[in-house]
């Protein structure tokens, strides 16, 4: 038996128990580390892909949806009773699919009355608009020209009720996306240093306890104390990968991807909207530099294009990729955001194909304000080549090839940062109580030697 060396405090049982509580204690905290961190960080990934982020793009998808469903009234209205259709059928296809986004909102509710407020004044509201434009249906179609006034009526429900709804949902979740993406950051680099701090301090402990054992007791290698550090690395390798991944697809998911996904449906909602501002234009000429305020105010919010470049010059220089100064707008947001393969000749196209409508809109007013009435509104209800019905879808396919860009790597990027996290807190707790074991049974024949 070997000698007891020292019979102070501090001889060699004494230090072989300390190590190991010390190593025990260690291993604990490297798994609360690890458990610790996996939540933070899954917390922060559910909260902006699964969370806020769907519930901003389902308020933009209201949004945009109501928006043309007051294009389509207002064309329906425009158009000849009885004759107008595809505009009906236009307004029922959005007005289905505002719901059904407006559900979605609705079952998605995390934050409280910030969101509940807003879903219930659109289902209020939206109940309400659809009785105006129903009562402007029915007197157009009776050829009463109050129809112009009701539908009015429902403009400004629209204006005022609806749309600003759909806008303090998206504001109410984008609050709670950027504060959690703010301090994600901190949260994050504490979380992958505490891992890190308690498994190489583990690991560190456990290398000085072979050495110790080699020196003291003679013992070249301890199989089980190998293998606990080797268990100690792995863990605390994997702990700080699935961390590491996580925060780099967050950042992939929110900075590259939403922050295009959220300017395109900002600018699709406005580009719906200034859509409708063409048609009341020409429907209730009375008030028609209201309208026409409102077009301008809604085209400049999605793009803006610098006033010391041809048009021309601006498209080519974004379609090589070169920054344009002095190009503002949602589009401008997009443009400056570019990530993916694909994405810079999706949005230039959106720009390109929004501009060639401006060219329309333009004509629709030099006819109406030349007292060709009849010109403007087939120009404004036309779906053939170089109409504004035609003109508008193309720029509107172009925008969503662009969105369907950003939202694929948006959800890819999610589930990427979430894969790894999945089923951590079980594989770490497994291989923490194996490394104790190991810890353990390596140094209970030592013990048992000085019994």
């Amino acid at each position: 038996m070997p000698t007891n060396q020292g019979a102070g405090t501090w001889n060699t049982p004494s230090i072989l128990k300390a190590g190991r509580a010390a190593i025990l204690a260690l291993d604990l905290l490297l798994l609360i580390a690890a458990i610790a961190g996996t939540q933070v960080h899954r917390s922060a990934m559910t909260t902006v892909g699964r969370d806020a982020a769907p519930s901003m793009i389902a308020a933009q998808h209201i949004k945009s949806s109501l928006a043309d469903m007051d294009a389509s009234a207002a064309h329906e209205l425009l158009g000849p009773p009885g004759a107008m259709g595809q505009a009906v059928t236009a307004y029922e296809a959005r007005r289905v699919e505002a719901s059904k986004a407006l559900i979605a909102a609705a079952e998605n509710i995390t934050y409280g009355e910030s969101e509940r407020v807003p879903i219930l004044s659109l289902q209020v509201g939206l109940g309400s608009y659809e009785r105006l434009v129903q009562k402007a249906r029915d007197l157009h179609q009776s050829g009463n020209p109050g129809a112009v006034a009701v539908y009015g009526d429902a403009a400004a429900q629209m204006d005022r009720t609806l749309l600003p709804a759909a806008d303090a949902l998206d504001q109410a979740n984008n609050r709670v996306l950027e504060r959690t993406y703010a301090s994600q950051s901190a949260r994050s680099f504490a979380a992958r240093a505490f891992v890190l701090l308690a498994g190489f301090g583990a690991i560190l402990l456990l290398i000085a306890m072979q050495f110790f054992l080699s020196r003291r007791m003679r013992r070249l290698m301890n199989p089980l104390l190998l293998l606990a550090t080797l268990l100690t690395f792995l863990l605390t390798l994997y702990a700080w990968h699935a961390m590491e991944s996580e925060r780099a697809q967050l950042k992939v998911a929110k900075e590259d991807a939403f922050t295009s996904i959220h300017a395109l449906w900002q600018a699709r909602a406005l580009a719906y909207q200034a859509h409708g501002e063409e048609s009341r234009y020409l429907l209730d000429p009375a008030h028609a530099n209201e309208y026409e305020d409102a077009f301008s105010a809604l085209s400049a919010s999605l793009a803006t294009l610098p006033t010391d470049r041809g048009r021309d010059q601006v498209l080519a220089d974004l379609r090589r990729g070169t920054h344009v100064n002095n190009f503002t707008g949602f589009l401008a947001d997009e443009l400056n955001n570019i990530t993916f393969p694909g994405e810079q000749a999706a949005a230039v196209a959106s720009l390109a194909t929004w501009e060639a409508y401006l060219d329309v809109d333009a004509k629709i007013g030099q006819f109406a304000r030349a007292g060709q009435s009849r010109q403007a509104v087939e120009l404004c209800l036309g779906d053939s080549a170089g109409q504004s019905n035609w003109a508008f879808d193309r720029f509107d396919q172009a925008l969503l090839a662009t969105l369907v860009i950003n939202q694929k790597m948006f959800d890819a990027s999610v589930e990427k940062g979430l894969s790894p996290l999945r089923g951590l807190e079980i594989a770490t707790s497994i291989a923490a109580a194996l490394i104790a074991i190991c810890v353990w049974l390596g140094l209970a024949p030592r013990l048992r030697e000085y019994a």
